[in-house]
């Protein structure tokens, strides 16, 4: 265990870009806004920045946020970028670098092997569809330089090893946290007071889905099974929250749309727990390259239960039958018989609801991957500490 009265840990996370208020982007401004800062002190680099809510909040709390633009790769900017990134870790003596997507875990391990630093982390949250062949060959060359690859679902981190064989004695698994204060279900008024606000009934079946609008999210599946499920289900409102590149194309779709009355695309918000505590339901449907949803978790904490595909780490917060439905990518029959049978059911919404909220108290908290985190980074430096 590390001396209280010795020299705090140094640790530097470098992300490819800092633009979003997406999963990844929360996840990092927890962690480095909890960990004990008795015992580290953090720093964020991000290759791509800007004006962001969370930056602002990390700054407020004397958390470096610094910009070093790398642009393309294999550019002179991007030389530039390595050198300048270079400089920064000697003169902040870093201990520990760990490092989010992948320029980062190109350039940032590249340039933190340079400057000396002794440990460096990788940080995998997703599937790596979108990885082409040449990131894998290259992930595979720099592997040796990584003391333990992170993953944030045991799905993840059985794909890194088949696709880009790191040995599984690397790999440690941490699931995602959410703040289980943050995000509560709802008391009866909570719950009345949010759907009027939106111009719900109380008789209302409300299904909704928080994802940036984009392919992978299968948003057309969501859709498609909803207007199919409103033939079975008249009380059916919707609730589709995110920004992203197609929402203006989904929006236009369903202006003139019988169905667009029903729907509800308030794009991005910053109180998303208003429109998670006035859902029936929540879903999330990727058909790939899905990692661990931040955005399942903060249903699951909100009480809700929950359709998810079975893509990346769904299924390990998601228990097929207990706190919700798991079905298969694509399958929107499956979507519309689970909206169905949750609908016709009250009770076994209420039971689902529970049971998403005792795993978050239970497996998903946010202390609970500060923890992970902290005992990690204490292993990794106790031999020189």
């Amino acid at each position: 265990m590390v001396a209280m009265d010795a020299k705090k840990i140094n640790i530097l996370y470098i992300i490819d870009f800092f633009r979003d208020v997406g999963g990844t982007e929360r996840h990092l401004s927890h962690l480095v806004m909890n960990l004990p800062g008795d015992l580290f002190k953090c720093s964020v680099v991000a290759f791509d920045l800007g004006p962001n809510i969370l930056v602002d909040r990390m700054r407020r709390a004397g958390i470096p946020v610094i910009d070093i633009p790398v642009g393309r790769e294999y550019t002179p900017q991007a030389l530039k970028g390595v050198l300048t990134l270079s400089g920064f870790i000697k003169a902040n003596d870093i201990d520990i670098v760990q490092t989010y997507h992948q320029k980062s875990d190109t350039f940032g391990a590249l340039a933190a092997k340079w400057s000396g630093v002794k440990h460096i982390v990788s940080s995998k949250r997703d599937m790596g569809q979108y990885r082409k062949a040449w990131h894998v060959a290259l992930n595979k060359a720099l592997r040796p330089m990584f003391d333990k690859v992170i993953v944030v679902a045991d799905a993840v981190g059985e794909m890194i090893v088949a696709k880009e064989g790191v040995s599984p004695s690397r790999i440690v698994r941490i699931y995602n946290g959410v703040d289980a204060l943050e995000f509560l279900p709802p008391t009866s008024q909570q719950r009345i007071a949010e759907r009027a606000s939106f111009g719900f009934e109380t008789s209302d079946f409300v299904i909704g889905m928080v994802a940036n609008f984009r392919e992978e999210k299968n948003h057309h599946i969501f859709f498609e099974g909803a207007c199919k499920a409103l033939k079975m289900i008249p009380t059916l409102k919707i609730l589709a929250v995110g920004s992203g590149p197609l929402l203006e194309k989904y929006r236009a779709q369903y202006a003139h749309d019988s169905i667009g009355s029903k729907i509800m695309f308030p794009g991005a918000v910053t109180d998303v727990g208003r429109y998670l505590q006035a859902m029936d339901v929540a879903c999330l449907i990727p058909g790939k390259n899905e990692g661990f949803s931040n955005s399942v978790l903060e249903k699951m904490a909100t009480g809700l239960p929950l359709i998810v595909t079975d893509v990346g780490g769904n299924a390990e917060a998601v228990i097929d039958q207990e706190n919700g439905f798991v079905i298969e990518a694509g399958n929107v029959s499956a979507f519309v018989n689970a909206l169905v049978a949750l609908h016709a059911d009250p009770n076994m919404r209420l039971r689902m609801g529970l049971k998403s909220r005792e795993l978050v108290e239970q497996k998903f908290s946010l202390d609970a991957m500060c923890r992970e985190h902290e005992s990690l980074y204490l292993s990794l430096v106790e031999k020189e500490r």
